[in-house]
């Protein structure tokens, strides 16, 4: 789940399309047809994961889907660079790297929807393809602050909301080892209880914690689930 997740921040900075010149004068505005849905054609597919079908990542409307393939990871890339572009999308001539994984963005300048495919091994010579659509012209301001707190300094916060799942993933200006003793004191003065390294439970809420080195500072990730009363949220 948390490699899938990466995606929803690739997600949310699609590049900018190409400036395209006013022309000096043009016909009376007739109303364009809509685009066809762009369709996703994973060569060589062996499984597919099931993912929620609606989330909600900053104020973006989300769609993840997450294949199995037998195919290489760069006949893969190949094959999703030569669909984004017989589909007229815009990909960025040199994109800024923002994760290890082999990835590509592409979007489509008319609905505003940003595609994201990344690639990593899968042992066994299979490639996991995790697949993502973001509706950026659909975009609301997340409403409500967080329900857990943040570590004091945070930055790039961003909310996601996962079927009544919250998630809130940022950047905190300390070490791995800070930041886990700061939520461990946090947590239990909020009345949570540490269960398991990095699982905390209240009530009917259970928050999990995801930390990982980030350039002297440390990438949080946190989430939050709430069970029906007499729910385990450990249950299938």
């Amino acid at each position: 789940m948390l490699s899938w997740l990466l995606a929803l921040h690739l997600l949310g900075a699609a590049p900018a399309p190409k400036a395209v010149p006013t022309p000096k004068a043009a016909p009376p505005p007739t109303a364009p047809a809509a685009p066809a849905p762009f369709r996703w054609n994973v060569p060589g597919v062996v499984s597919q994961v099931d993912v929620p079908g609606q989330m909600d990542v900053g104020g973006i409307p989300i769609r993840l889907e997450v294949y199995t393939s037998k195919e290489t990871i760069s006949f893969l890339l190949q094959s999703f660079a030569t669909a984004f572009d017989e589909a007229g999308y815009y990909i960025q001539a040199r994109p800024p790297r923002v994760m290890r994984q082999p990835h590509l963005t592409a979007l489509d300048t008319r609905t505003l929807t940003a595609y994201t495919v990344i690639l990593e091994p899968a042992g066994a010579g299979l490639t996991t393809v995790v697949l993502g659509e973001a509706r950026m012209g659909d975009f609301k301001p997340p409403q409500g602050a967080p329900t857990v707190p943040l570590y004091p300094g945070a930055t790039n916060l961003l909310q996601g909301d996962f079927e009544g799942a919250k998630t809130y993933a940022y950047r905190a200006p300390a070490s791995e080892d800070t930041v886990r003793a700061w939520y461990r004191d946090a947590l239990t003065q909020a009345g949570y209880q540490e269960e398991s390294p990095g699982i905390f439970h209240r009530d009917t809420r259970q928050v999990r914690l995801s930390l990982r080195p980030d350039k002297g500072a440390t990438s949080v990730m946190l989430f939050l689930e709430t069970s029906a009363v007499g729910t385990s949220l450990d249950s299938p």
